[in-house]
């Protein structure tokens, strides 16, 4: 019972414990010390050699080619 009643009474003091204005001013002050974002990236990976197994296409997939133009026709968003 004594949780519960913790719970309740923290939802009471929430408006004398939350102050918006406060965090507004925080936001508002100068800034003592500023953090330099991080510099882009100069070298871009190749996504391929990413894969730890690479897509190996159609020859990979256990499908004749029935199943294959079904499967075609019946995707859904084919339009």
């Amino acid at each position: 019972m004594r949780g519960q009643t913790n719970f309740v009474r923290m939802l009471w003091r929430f408006n004398s414990v939350f102050n918006p204005n406060l965090q507004l001013n925080d936001h508002a002050r100068e800034v003592r010390y500023a953090m330099t974002p991080p510099a882009p990236p100069t070298v871009h990976a190749n996504v391929k050699v990413l894969y730890v197994h690479r897509p190996a296409g159609r020859k990979s997939r256990k499908l004749d080619d029935a199943t294959e133009s079904f499967v075609d026709e019946t995707r859904m968003g084919a339009g």
